[in-house]
């Protein structure tokens, strides 16, 4: 019996499975985040060895991986170093980014193949495939030039909007008195040393993107300024995919539309703000329900990878049974 390995990498945290070659899943792990962006080559190695050394904890009746594809980027280096670590050739072993897992994951779960998949967790970007089925992506470009949208780019105008509070500018009202409470910012000061840290330990990327499930809550409670912050998270997003719908000439066509990542466990609030903006865009687009992990997908593809025929009924479907026990679908 053959095992190979999916892992789902981002921001914040990283997904490994364990799977069989019938599908079976047989071990999870998880790591810390993965983005060579902000942490440096020992983090991210790190980070994929607890992922992998969790997963295989799970089953140690594993002596030997046949196959590894990772929904992340990684070096020369660090993929020389992993696959030193797990007795596997550099051949045996794929990066291959979010979107394609995220396609992959979608037939899984849906039994469609999207045209669009829009990632929005702590970073954000859209992919979307043409008639050709060549790819295309826009966003990604991190916090600093990029990430609209993001779960980041929600933290960072939800903590601004409290600056503004603290200070006069806007009323000190439900949002802000609900968000310091949460935050635990009693004044503007505190804010400020929090975010800063004096220099010395300032908010991480990952502790301001984890700002935005608040916001999230409070958009679900109805709160104004809430919905309005997520309905402009939306608008970001949908600008994107709109993006890639034009370059791809879909405008007019059927566009199949999946949802990834974390700050789409808001729910309708932000779902449904950005289905009306495609819609409008593209009227035969469709949304598919968010997925909250693409790691099904990533182990579906290294599973072709090593000649399992994949789409086989009793292999997605265990697959899919692996998933929903573990919550990654």
């Amino acid at each position: 019996m053959r095992y190979v390995i999916g892992m789902d990498g981002g921001g914040s945290k990283t997904e490994c499975v364990l799977v069989r070659e019938d599908g079976v899943l047989v071990g999870h792990g998880r790591g810390g985040g993965v983005n060579r962006n902000f942490i440096s080559q020992e983090g991210f190695e790190r980070s994929v060895h607890d992922a992998l050394q969790g997963a295989l904890d799970s089953a140690p009746e594993v002596r030997q991986l046949s196959y590894v594809v990772g929904s992340m980027n990684c070096d020369g280096t660090s993929l020389r170093t992993i696959a030193t670590e797990h007795e596997l050739p550099l051949e045996h072993m794929q990066w291959i980014g979010e979107a394609l897992p995220a396609r992959a994951t979608a037939e899984i779960a849906f039994g469609r193949v999207p045209d669009i998949v829009v990632v929005s967790g702590t970073g954000s970007l859209v992919a979307g495939w043409g008639h050709d089925g060549k790819p295309h992506g826009v966003g990604g470009a991190g916090s600093i030039v990029g990430d609209e949208g993001s779960a980041y780019w929600i933290g960072v105008r939800a903590l601004t909007r409290l600056v503004e509070s603290f200070d006069g500018r806007r009323p000190f009202d439900n949002f802000a008195h609900q968000l310091t409470t949460a935050l635990d910012m009693a004044d503007h000061h505190t804010l400020i040393n929090r975010v800063y840290g004096g220099g010395v330990h300032p908010m991480t990327r990952d502790e301001i993107a984890a700002v935005a499930p608040h916001v999230s809550r409070l958009a679900n409670a109805g709160d104004p300024f809430a919905c309005e912050l997520l309905a402009a998270a939306a608008h970001e997003l949908a600008f994107q995919a709109q993006a890639v719908i034009r370059m791809l000439n879909l405008r007019e066509e059927p566009v199949l539309v999946q949802l990834y990542g974390g700050v789409f466990r808001a729910g309708e609030v932000i779902t449904e703000p950005l289905r009306r903006e495609i819609v409008t865009y593209a009227p035969g687009a469709v949304l598919l329900p968010a997925l909250k992990c693409t790691v099904i997908g990533a182990a579906e593809l290294a599973l072709r990878a090593i000649g399992v025929n994949a789409s086989v009924s009793t292999v997605q479907q265990n697959l899919l049974d692996g998933g929903r026990r573990h919550d990654l679908i």
